[in-house]
């Protein structure tokens, strides 16, 4: 009887490390099978995909919104801050900041920003923001992440224009803070 106990003792110990490792480090693997399919380990800080609107055969994004566009930007931002700025259209507008593993920290939305051109300095952890005076600041709570950006494109009749903003979103390094 003794040997069943500690067999199952055994088999639960297992079960539990098991299970713990997983929970940690299951979105370290989904980022890291992000990254290789898209290439993001050579785009870093960079807008890395615009999609148009989603069909049938979409696959770039987990189920696209038929009637919205997509724009995605991954950062590092262990050394440097990211700034982030675009003009936003007249329609729903959106950009969600995501961390390391995977935590949506912050969302702003066309309602959010007043002057219709959205800037934003994104800093680490351990960043100091110094010298901002016309943006706004995130604070990642990683150091690694995405930026998801989402327009509504409604009937389609300014999609072009919808795609010029797209074109025209940046995410670049920033150096004065």
């Amino acid at each position: 009887m003794k040997s069943y106990l500690k067999k199952s003792l055994v088999l639960i110990l297992f079960g539990f490390i098991l299970h713990i490792l997983f929970i940690s480090y299951f979105h370290v693997g989904m980022l890291w099978v992000f990254d290789r399919e898209t290439g993001a380990n050579d785009s870093v800080n960079t807008v890395l995909l615009h999609t148009d609107t989603a069909t049938s055969d979409t696959r770039g994004l987990k189920r696209p919104s038929s009637d919205v566009m997509y724009s995605i930007c991954t950062y590092d931002v262990k050394y440097k801050p990211l700034i982030i700025t675009t003009p936003i259209p007249d329609s729903y507008w959106s950009i969600s900041f995501y961390s390391k593993n995977t935590d949506n920290y912050v969302t702003l939305n066309d309602l959010d920003i007043e002057n219709k051109y959205l800037k934003v300095y994104l800093v680490g952890i351990n960043s100091q923001p110094k010298k901002v005076s016309n943006g706004t600041v995130v604070v990642s709570p990683s150091d690694t992440g995405y930026i998801l950006i989402r327009m509504f494109v409604g009937n389609g009749e300014n999609l072009q224009q919808l795609k010029d903003f797209q074109e025209s979103l940046s995410c670049i390094e920033y150096n004065d803070i």
